[in-house]
Formats: C-alpha cells, structure tokens, sequence
C-alpha cells in the first residue's frame, strides 16, 4: 500500500476515533446530566406532593384523587402512598409509557434515576410515606433525539474534517509526489533530480537521492568524455584531426550499407603531391602546423555541411565523403581550392622568417552517385587512385560518373510525387524482416525497414531510394502512419516484435505523434511489441522533441532506443534520465571488432555507459562469428547484421 494511501487511512482513523469519542462523551453527558434532573425532579416533586397532603384532612380517598390529579398531571412512572408499616393505602402506575427510541439503543444507554422519597405528617405523627418516580420514556426520547443531531452534527464536523485535512496533508506531502517519482525513475536507472521540498524530512530524502543523481550523472560524463578521448586517439588522425584509414573507411562503409538513409553520395580523394619537399624544407614540426590547419580546414568544412567527412587516407592523401547527392564538380573543386587557398595565404615561421608555404594538388579525383550495391570504400577509393595514375599534372579534378543506379530519374519532381501518392494510395508498402537477437540466439525483435513499390509489379524501393523525395514533397507524415499501421497489422497477426526507424521530422512533428499515439491506444495489447528506433543524429539535434517522443511512446508501454551510437558518444550522459530500453552501436566501431583492441575498449565503456542507465547494447552490421565471438566476450546483449539469422 503506498504512502499516500496509508496518511489518508490514518487521517480518517484519527478523525473518526476522535468523531467517535466526542460522540459517545456527548452522549454519556446528556445520559448523566438526564439522571440528575430526573433524580432532582423526583424528590421536588414529592416533597411537594408531602406536603401538600401533611395540609390536607386524611380521608384516603381525597388523598387518592390528589394523587390521580398529580399522575396526570405530570409524566411519572409510578406515585405510591404507604402507610406507616409499609401497605398502600393509594397507587397510580403508567403502564403504558413508550419511548421512540429504539431497545438497543435504551438497553445501551440505560437510564437510572433515583425516584423520590417523602413523609406525610398528621400532626405530630407521620402518616404515611410518599413515593414517585418520573416516567424515564420521556427522558430517552430527548436523549435519542439528541443522540441524533450530535450524530449528525458530527459526521458533518467528520466530513469536513476528512476534507480539510485531505487538502492540507494533500499540500503537506505535495513533496512525497515528487520524491516517489524520483525514487521509482532510479530504481529504473533514469537519474532525475527534483527541486528540494521545504519539509524537513522530505528534503534530506530529496537531497541525498539529488545528490545521488548528480553523482551517477557526472560519472557518466566523465565516462563518456574518457571514451571521446579513447575514440579519438583510437579512430582519428593525432596531427590533423581528420578521421583516419580504417575509421573513414569503416564510415563510407557504414554510411552505403545503410540503405534506408542513403541512396546517392560522392567520394572525393585527393593528394598533396609536393608533401615530402614540404617536409624537408620546411621540417617536420611546422609541416605538422600546415597538415593541421589543413585539417582545420576540412573539418571546417564538413561541420558547414553535416553531410559530409573528412578522413586522411595516408600521409598525403586525404578524402572526403557525403552521404547525400551532391554536384561532384563542385564539392571538388571547392576542396581543391581550400587546400590550394591554404598553401597561398598561410605563412609559416621558419628559421625567424615567414616562409610562404605552396601546396600542389595532383591525382584528385571524385566517384559521384555512389550505389549501396557497391561493395566497399576500399574499392572505390583504389578504383580512384588507378585512373589517377593516367593524370601527370597537379591541381587536376577527374569526375568518375557512376550512372548504373535503376531508380526513376531524380530530376522528375511530379513524377515522383504521382508515383509516392500511388504506392500509398494502394498500399503497395511492406516491411523487410532482419533479426535481432541476443547472446542466446533469441530474437529481441526484427528490424522493419520499409519497402514501396512504386509501380504495379515493379522493383521494392528502399527508403533510402524515395524518402528524400518524400521529404521534399511533405508525404513523409503519410509514409510514417502507414509504416506503423502495417506493423500494427503484422503484430495483431501473429508478428515478433516490431523496431521500426523514426526520422527526425517524425518526431518533430506534432500531428504524426498524435496520430500514432492514437494507433497504440487502440491497440493497446501490442503495445509493448513496438520498438521505435531514432538515428543519434537526430536524437542530439532534436532533444527535446525526442524527449517528448520517448515520454509519451513509455507511457504506452511502447520500447524506444537509438540506433547508429558512436559520432556523439560524448553527450551520451545526456540521455541517463529518459528511460531508453537500448542502443544500437554503428558497424563503423563492429567492423572488425575481433582484431581492433582499442575500439574492443571503446564498446567495453559504451555498454557500461548503457547498463547503468537501464539500456541493453545492440552491435549493428555483424558480419562474421569472429565479430560475434568478441562482442559476446566484450559483454553487448544483442547483435544485428549481414551474419545474423534468427
């Protein structure tokens, strides 16, 4: 029984105990205060009735009528006349008296009054002795009427007691309400703090369980700022500051297997060709000055535009990538003059003297359009470097041009929205299948990217191939109900659980959150079968919106993660009082695992991170059982990918 409960049963208690005892003392007083006045009135009234009968002549039968005359008169019991020796002489008893009040209740509250007693004189002998006891009938009726009204009177007092008292303790322990919330967040690992109550046992409560919560948020920081540090001297360039071999690579490849994001990119690559006679003209540590301000420049550049990243592929040969279509000329060129721009406006101190620095670009080269049918980075970057070699002058763009993409032209605006409209209107949409499961082998959930069909027996279009168009043309609010509303279906048909993936512009969109959280109100029963899923892009870029997507979604008892974890492990502490159920780790920390020691340290922290705000770890785009085995060891509760099969 919760606390609350328990003061309102101890308010009633105490109101009725004390209700109870002011009744019963009102009643036993009027009880007492009745006997008195009936005791009183008993020996008045025959002291009275003595003497007037001491002043009378002693013919019996006037004394008899003075007696019926006072009998009647009065409300008595009983009026006896004894003579001397103890025999009536004349007797008038009532024997008809009843009271209004119930018998229990005069059995309960008996009545006991003292009749009165008197002695007749005739001269100076007594005659007789007078006796009369007053009709008690009489006295119970006013007692229960009075019992009445007090107990009336006193439910009322009772009533307004409770309600009173129900909205001062209510304000009184308007604390505890936020004191069990916290209490029932951290036992579900989401660190709250609340304000501290002014009541003095509420507030060392608050305070040590806020102190609590500081303390458990400020460990995950710095835990999280240890692993930012771990994953950078593990993944990123030390003198520029750019991504390096393995981890650029690991990013494209991440970036095309993720085909419900991507559809179209650019890879650029490009080399300092003059690098080594910089070197020795310049040494080492001012070189090292340059590379980072060319550094600098490239990460300048990619934070200007959050599609794209930069890596330094070798010792001269740097490269840079977008996730989204975009012109290949003029991403080359731009990067091209950068570097070059660099070269001409940056002076170095040399030897006391400014030494103007120049830098030649050569073999730079672009592959626009990239398909996620392309197997991998490597390729496409070696493929770069061996039509380069062909190119013997510097500061030349090469444009390779992959146009073996089978979608419908991109430049076909009303096309595109005749088509998207179509495949809605007629339902031709369905969700893929790919199994998450745990170290056991059992199934977590499947993950649901969605397919359209966007003519009559044509090719399923991934999302990744029509949702920038849908973007564009405002029909991503249409693709996301029926998203959920196919899931629905599925589940209410006998499907596993559901994870589906929730854009940016779901969860910033008023309308489309109404409107699923209707769906999951009406179908209540499967509600706990729908795992929602947001990139941590989105996530960070959209807190608090995200924050109100997971608040509501929880309440439903719907499951709620991030998937792509591994760009903004810094900010992860950020997220430690929402409640997420987990999160899924980019392939670009999986790939590889098995051989990576550092990024092996990096996951060890990021599951740490997770376990101690309550979320279960996910390894995206498993390959191998190599990779298996090691995230097993490492301690990751669940794995996707290209190796996994439920």
């Amino acid at each position: 029984m919760s606390l609350i409960k328990q003061l309102w049963l101890a308010i009633t208690f105490i109101v009725a105990l004390a209700a109870s005892g002011s009744f019963m003392l009102s009643t036993l007083s009027s009880k007492h205060y009745l006997e008195e006045q009936l005791q009183l009135k008993n020996i008045d009234n025959a002291t009275s009735l003595a003497l007037s009968m001491s002043q009378m002549p002693k013919d019996p039968v006037t004394l008899s009528l003075l007696i019926s005359a006072q009998f009647d008169a009065g409300h008595y019991h009983y009026i006896r006349l004894t003579d001397p020796d103890g025999k009536t002489i004349s007797e008038q008893v009532n024997m008809n008296s009843k009271s209004k009040a119930p018998k229990w209740f005069t059995q309960l509250v008996s009545i006991q009054a003292q009749g009165g007693v008197a002695d007749i004189q005739d001269g100076w002998r007594q005659y007789g002795t007078i006796s009369l006891a007053s009709d008690v009938n009489f006295a119970y009726d006013k007692l229960w009427d009075s019992t009445i009204q007090v107990a009336l009177l006193t439910l009322l007092i009772g009533i307004l007691a409770c309600y009173i008292g129900g909205k001062v303790s209510r304000k009184i322990i308007s604390p505890l309400d936020d004191v069990v919330h916290q209490a029932t967040a951290i036992g579900e690992n989401r660190f709250i703090s609340i304000d501290v109550p002014k009541t003095t046992e509420f507030k060392a409560v608050a305070s040590a369980m806020n102190a609590l919560s500081r303390r458990i948020k400020k460990t995950l920081a710095e835990e999280a700022a240890r692993l930012e540090q771990l994953r950078f001297n593990a993944n990123f360039d030390p003198i520029t500051g750019l991504m390096n071999h393995d981890y650029f690579i690991n990013r494209v490849d991440a970036s095309i297997s993720h085909e419900e994001t991507f559809s179209a990119g650019v890879l650029l690559v490009c080399r300092l060709t003059n690098l080594a006679s910089l070197d020795q003209s310049l040494g080492h540590q001012a070189t090292n000055i340059l590379l980072k301000r060319i550094g600098d420049a490239l990460e300048n550049q990619c934070k200007a535009n959050t599609s794209l990243y930069a890596g330094r592929l070798s010792g001269t040969d740097f490269s840079v990538f977008s996730n989204q279509p975009i012109d290949a000329y003029t991403l080359g060129n731009q990067i091209q003059s950068l570097l070059v721009n660099i070269g001409h406006t940056e002076q170095i101190l040399i030897n006391a003297n400014f030494v103007t620095v120049v830098i030649n670009i050569g073999k730079s080269a672009t592959i626009s359009y990239l398909s996620p049918a392309l197997e991998s980075a490597v390729k496409l970057i070696s493929f770069i470097n061996s039509l380069s070699k062909k190119v013997d002058s510097n500061n030349t763009l090469h444009v390779i041009d992959y146009s073996d993409l089978t979608q419908v032209p991109n430049n076909s605006q009303v096309k595109w929205q005749r088509l998207i409209n179509a495949a809605l209107t007629y339902r031709r949409i369905k969700l893929e299948q790919y199994p998450v499961i745990n170290q056991q082998g059992e199934l977590i959930h499947h993950e649901s990217p969605v397919r359209l069909q966007l003519t009559p027996e044509g090719k399923w279009y991934a999302a990744g191939e029509f949702i920038t168009w849908a973007s564009k043309l405002n029909l991503m609010s249409r693709v996301d109900e029926m998203v959920l509303e196919t899931a629905i279906n599925m589940l209410n048909n006998g499907a596993q659980p559901i994870g589906l993936n929730v854009s940016a512009e779901a969860i910033c969109n008023p309308n489309f959150i109404e409107k699923m959280l209707q769906l999951i109100h009406e179908n209540a029963s499967i509600a706990q079968h729908l795992h929602f899923e947001v990139a941590e892009k989105s996530v960070f870029e959209h807190l608090s919106e995200f924050r109100n997507f997971c608040r509501q979604l929880k309440a439903l008892g719907s499951k709620v993660g991030i998937e792509h974890v591994g760009a903004t492990i810094s900010r992860l502490g950020e997220l430690h009082d929402l409640g997420l159920d987990y999160m899924k780790i980019d392939v670009s920390i999986i790939r590889d695992i098995d051989s990576n020691e550092a990024n092996k340290a990096l996951l060890r922290g990021l599951c740490m991170i997770a376990h101690s705000i309550g979320m279960i770890t996910i390894a995206e785009g498993v390959q191998s059982n190599s990779e298996r085995a090691a995230l097993k060891l490492i301690g990751v509760d669940g794995m996707t990918g290209p190796g996994i099969r439920s």
